[in-house]
């Protein structure tokens, strides 16, 4: 059971974020010091140092816990029955729940692969879906089978496709739904697949 002090770091925690996060939208991320999060979050430096070593380890604590959550979502997809329910037109609840993440986490990632981001989560994020695909989809030997494709080069194209898809998505202001994005997913799943 969490204590009144633990709730209190967590709304602090969730404090400082969201205001390091408006600052990030507004200019560089080099630009921003600890004094403008501070000033912003209405707390001392100390209280920012209680809880981070630096903007540097702010920056990354956000986008490991972001990730963290993707990777949750994710490893609950499994190939085989994505497949069997794709083959018999369904949309896997599953993979709908990933894209119901992303929506959740929108401005999260919209702002971290934004360009005033140049410290690299784009590239973070493109080799976590490597890992992801690599361990998932390309292990599974009725997912790809007879494979004429290096396995290195059709995980790129992969994570490179479903990135692209996310990417798009947030700049469409997420004009589609998660079911729809679910599906069009599930189409490029299916299209690599007999490549």
């Amino acid at each position: 059971m969490a204590s009144i002090y633990d709730e209190m770091n967590g709304r602090t925690k969730e404090n400082i974020q969201k205001s390091f996060l408006q600052l990030l939208k507004e200019k560089p991320f080099m630009k921003v010091s600890v004094r403008d999060i501070t000033t912003m979050s209405e707390i001392n430096r100390g209280t920012f140092y209680l809880h981070y070593e630096d903007k540097f380890d702010l920056l990354y604590q956000i986008e490991d816990n972001l990730l963290k959550g993707l990777e949750l979502q994710l490893n609950r997809l499994k190939p085989d029955v994505l497949l069997l329910e794709a083959e018999n037109g369904r949309i896997s609840a599953l993979a709908v729940e990933v894209f119901r993440y992303i929506k959740t986490n929108a401005e999260r990632f919209q702002v971290l692969s934004g360009e005033n981001n140049q410290l690299g989560f784009h590239r973070r994020l493109k080799q976590f879906f490597l890992h992801h695909f690599g361990e998932k989809m390309m292990q599974n030997s009725t997912f790809f089978k007879d494979l004429s494709i290096r396995k290195d080069y059709l995980s790129a194209f992969a994570t490179s496709a479903f990135l692209g898809l996310i990417e798009q998505w947030l700049d469409n202001s997420l004009a589609e739904s998660p079911d729809e994005m679910a599906d069009m997913y599930i189409q490029i799943i299916l299209f690599i697949r007999n490549m």
